[in-house]
């Protein structure tokens, strides 16, 4: 009689100790991360960092499931994805978000056109960029991580035809990713923007949609679009451009103290490691692309200068058509006086 009461305390033990040992693993959280550029993007290795870090913090709490390409949603849909909770997170581009947030597009304002990254970081990583993260988190739901990602100078490209100056873009078509502040500087340029999704752009090129594109040296060599008729560039910094890291609040904000604490840790790291691989990696795309065929002309300062003049007639018109806050915008043309920038 003791020995099968033994027996059966001890099934009970066993019983009770698998259930345990299963918790964690029936207990995990899907962490579902989208974005829209592929695996060997310089954002996607940035968030593989993010991921590994978390990893190493919070071991198998979360199910972390990354998927790139736009296969879950595209940037343009990640506002919309996160407050209706179809996501817990993702890192859009800033000028994917003036739609739900309008003082998203004071990088794409004319007076950002020619600064070279060094200068954004100084004035975006301190007061104004703060100011940005409590719009982003109050507009849409979501608890922005830490600092912003970069992708890098962003410049024009072309297919069938040079483009030595802006006269020369006369009636040609160019890609903008998004953005009233991209349209209206290709539009003022002498161009016609056309808004193409990135992962279309490649079928784009190659069926004559477009005739040109605005975007960085790394982005198009890691979708070989000198494959689908990439020949010329204008390297001219037309935006310096950067990832928002934002996932949903209510996601973020039912974490335990230590967890939070873990994701934004992680972020940190990932972020820091991100911006350094992003540089480096914008000049090797260059140097490969060269090699490649492509052809560069780098616009001068008088050029940039002549351009950055003209396009800051429409500046006013364009912060009131976006409904930009005045004060935002007058800090950020303080900061870039300051920064040498010249108007």
């Amino acid at each position: 009689m003791i020995y099968k009461n033994l027996k059966l305390l001890g099934l009970t033990l066993l019983i009770a100790g698998s259930t345990i040992a299963a918790t964690p693993a029936l207990a995990q959280e899907k962490l579902r991360i989208a974005l829209d550029t592929n695996p060997v993007h310089v954002r996607n290795k940035g968030v593989d960092i993010f991921v590994a870090e978390l990893k190493k913090r919070t071991g198998n709490r979360f199910a972390i499931e990354v998927y790139p390409s736009g296969q879950l949603f595209r940037d343009r849909d990640v506002p919309r994805a996160l407050r209706q909770d179809a996501l817990e997170m993702a890192v859009p581009g800033t000028w994917q978000l003036d739609g739900a947030e309008p003082n998203a597009a004071l990088q794409g304002l004319p007076m950002f056109y020619g600064v070279t990254g060094d200068t954004v970081h100084k004035i975006m990583d301190g007061k104004l960029g703060d100011f940005l993260n409590k719009k982003f988190e109050e507009r849409m739901r979501v608890k922005v991580l830490g600092k912003w990602m970069d992708l890098g100078g962003q410049h024009l490209f072309f297919i069938n035809k040079e483009v030595k100056d802006y006269p020369d873009m006369k009636g040609l078509k160019i890609r903008y990713p998004s953005g009233t502040a991209n349209a209206q500087r290709i539009n003022t340029l002498g161009g016609t923007a056309i808004m193409v999704p990135w992962p279309d752009v490649p079928l784009g090129m190659s069926q004559g949609i477009m005739d040109g594109l605005v975007t960085t040296y790394e982005s198009s060599a890691s979708s070989k679009l000198m494959d689908s008729g990439l020949k010329f560039a204008l390297e001219d910094y037309q935006q310096h451009n950067q990832y928002v890291p934002m996932m949903r609040a209510n996601f973020f904000n039912k974490q335990p103290k230590d967890v939070q604490q873990a994701i934004l840790e992680s972020w940190d790291i990932a972020a820091t490691a991100e911006r350094k691989s992003a540089t480096g990696a914008q000049a090797v795309a260059k140097v490969n692309l060269v090699k490649a065929g492509l052809k560069v002309v780098v616009a001068t300062e008088e050029q940039k200068l002549a351009a950055r003049r003209k396009l800051m007639q429409g500046q006013p018109e364009l912060v009131k058509s976006i409904k930009m806050d005045q004060d935002v915008v007058d800090e950020a043309l303080k900061n870039l006086k300051a920064a040498g920038i010249a108007y």
